[in-house]
């Protein structure tokens, strides 16, 4: 009883402190569909030779209606001779290299940078294949860190000047995962500014060189920070799948009989517009018959309880 009594009171401290930031790891693989794909995410070829990063960030930043010229954000990021810390190098370096060498960033940095400029960005390592298919089955598109044009590569340990060893690779670069498919993935490629395909295995084989680190996130108006509404809680542990951002209410004229309705639209998530609504959220999901994890789709037609 005791050892119960502290995993629920541990578990309730993770909960009150949970960043509201949306994050990958909140849909089982059953759950996600065999295939997504998030169009309008702008496609523009980096002007210098080592900034993929800062012209996967502003494409990114751009598509969640947050506009920086490449040249500001890189100029914007911290500098260091460690990658997790800050841009290494001359912009305009030889590609290939490794610290301390002019080399490029990994991902803190980049989304730190990002949140700077009003976003909602955070960085990870060690994610999965159904973490970033959630993410875009969600309608949010995932900055990746790669090899190359999607080559396996070779992981090397550097240590830094401040001590730390941290895992650098040749060739590192970024995209933006857009889409996949079975057995295919569908990125935005920050040297060529072009929509590409690859195969998964080719794409995870690249992904996994640098620890799969990645960065996702969204607009503010999406995720805005606040603490965790705990009266929603049931006792399931969960977070219903976010997609994308704005909203829009359509009421039924007044002498008609019908339930209002609310249309889902890039950004809404099941509690966020039962709070909006003012309705609770359960009867929500109820009245349109949607069960765990309580996927929404831009789109959708809600009807209100």
């Amino acid at each position: 009883m005791r050892k119960h009594r502290y995993l629920a009171v541990s578990l309730l401290a993770i909960l009150v402190f949970l960043p509201a930031l949306p994050f990958p790891g909140i849909a089982s693989a059953q759950s996600l569909p065999e295939q997504a794909y998030i169009s309008g995410v702008p496609a523009n070829a980096q002007r210098f030779t080592l900034s993929c990063e800062s012209r996967s960030a502003v494409d990114w930043a751009a598509f969640w209606g947050v506009h920086i010229g490449e040249k500001k954000f890189l100029n914007s990021l911290p500098r260091s001779d460690n990658p997790d810390q800050g841009f290494v190098g001359d912009a305009n370096g030889e590609w290939g290299n490794t610290p301390p060498q002019s080399y490029g960033v990994h991902a803190e940095p980049v989304a730190a940078t990002l949140r700077s400029f009003g976003l909602q960005a955070r960085a990870a390592r060690g994610l999965s294949w159904d973490d970033l298919r959630a993410e875009i089955a969600a309608g949010r598109p995932v900055i990746v860190w790669v090899i190359g044009q999607m080559q396996p590569g070779v992981p090397q340990q550097y240590v830094a000047r401040d001590g730390q060893v941290v895992t650098v690779a040749r060739f590192e670069h970024t995209m933006i995962l857009v889409g996949y498919e079975p057995g295919k993935v569908h990125v935005v490629d920050a040297y060529t500014g072009r929509n590409q395909t690859y195969s998964q295995r080719a794409f995870m084989n690249s992904w996994k060189v640098l620890g799969k680190m990645a960065i996702f996130g969204g607009a503010n108006e999406v995720a805005k920070p606040q603490p965790p509404d705990l009266s929603l809680l049931t006792n399931k542990l969960y977070m219903p799948i976010i997609f994308g951002r704005d909203t829009q209410i359509v009421t039924q004229p007044e002498q008609s009989s019908l339930p209002a309705q609310y249309i889902v639209k890039r950004g809404d998530y099941l509690t966020l517009v039962a709070r909006r609504l003012g309705v609770d959220w359960r009867r929500l999901a109820q009245r349109n018959h949607l069960t765990y994890p309580y996927v929404i789709h831009p789109g959708q037609v809600l009807q209100l309880p």
